[in-house]
């Protein structure tokens, strides 16, 4: 019985969203002869962004005549497995500075609007997220949140619901198929996560014989550069002795943008080391704004909620899922400018870090 529920609530919703659409885009067609669907999702997209965006693409230009739909992206994509996956799967991502054009459709995934890329003072019609934060109450749209581990996932639900199919020996719908996996993949680690669902069960069965297997094995087995090598040893030399009650937090140091990817790399490594519960890894990007990532097996503590009061505290902004999460602030006037006298950095990292951990550690905590 309650499964039965669980189907006819997803059901209800998947149909919302296809009706909304169907009459918009429908309408819009009428009138103009074409409908212009801009598709945002969070700054320095990851894997599950990206398939998202990929594959509702696919799925909107596959469902209706007369439409053009366009991906926007904002910020560095570093990660060297994100890199692969540009670069072989060509999800045709536009940088949102070279906005340009005026959409009759906004459709944010992977985000809510008030963490998305877009252009200020753009009304969504469509929000599909996978995260506990909801949209705040300027959202006027349709908010698609099946409590998935993935938003990949999520929309291939709705892929499902539209009735779409991926064909054999298709060349682009086997890139769709393999950024949708590469996205339940990441978001999950492998549906090994606690927050996976059937409907990453689900998708990853059904994607897999579409697959590019090729591309699939060089995203997923992809190589790490010498700089991640490095820096990740020299934490371990650094911060191994630092594990108080199961918690360890590091700091990284200066980095620019084009690394800041590391940050959640060194956070998932120092997880993984004996003894450690929740792991902090944070640092200062292009000089001027702090970046952190939070990892937790510890299931007594909330991490998008601790996120979220670290970023909000400084005047920032954070959130994330079940055992992981991130949050962001800006230095301000204490930003460091090019050619900065170096012991002047020096001082102000101690400073940071210092400040840094004691409030990270306050918080997680939970003392006043």
């Amino acid at each position: 019985m309650d499964a039965e529920v669980k189907e006819s609530k997803e059901n209800v919703s998947l149909s919302k969203v296809k009706k909304s659409l169907d009459e918009k885009i429908n309408s819009i067609v009428e009138k103009n002869g074409t409908c212009k669907v801009a598709i945002y999702a969070h700054p320095s997209p990851d894997p599950d962004a990206i398939g998202s965006q990929m594959s509702l693409s696919w799925l909107l230009k596959k469902s209706y005549d007369n439409i053009v739909v366009d991906c926007f992206y904002d910020g560095f994509i570093s990660h060297p497995q994100n890199q692969r996956m540009v670069n072989l799967l060509d999800p045709d991502l536009k940088e949102v500075s070279d906005y340009n054009e005026v959409y009759d459709i906004c459709i944010a995934v992977d985000t809510i609007p008030i963490h998305s890329v877009c252009p200020e003072n753009t009304n969504f019609d469509l929000v599909i997220d996978h995260h506990k934060e909801a949209p705040n109450g300027n959202f006027k749209g349709f908010y698609l949140n099946l409590k998935a581990g993935s938003c990949c996932a999520t929309i291939y639900q709705l892929i499902n619901y539209y009735g779409s199919k991926f064909e054999e020996d298709n060349d682009n719908d086997a890139k769709i198929a393999t950024a949708l996996l590469v996205g339940i993949i990441t978001d999950t680690e492998y549906k090994t996560s606690d927050d996976t669902t059937d409907f990453e069960h689900v998708a990853y069965a059904e994607l897999f014989p579409f697959r590019n297997s090729s591309l699939l094995k060089q995203i997923t087995k992809y190589k790490q550069p010498r700089e991640w090598v490095q820096a990740r040893a020299c934490v371990a030399q650094a911060a191994h002795d630092r594990i108080k009650d199961g918690i360890l937090i590091h700091g990284i140091g200066f980095i620019s943008s084009n690394n800041r990817d590391l940050i959640a790399a060194v956070a998932d490594e120092m997880l993984s080391w004996e003894g450690v519960e929740t792991s902090v890894a944070f640092a200062v990007v292009d000089g001027d704004r702090i970046e952190a990532s939070i990892r937790s097996s510890n299931a007594a503590l909330a991490v998008p909620n601790l996120c979220k009061d670290l970023g909000t505290q400084v005047g920032g902004e954070g959130g994330g899922k079940l055992g992981k999460g991130s949050f962001r602030y800006n230095l301000d006037s204490f930003k460091i400018q090019n050619g900065e006298d170096e012991d002047l950095k020096n001082k102000l990292w101690e400073f940071i870090e210092c400040k840094e951990f004691k409030r990270i550690l306050k918080n997680i905590r939970g003392e006043n």
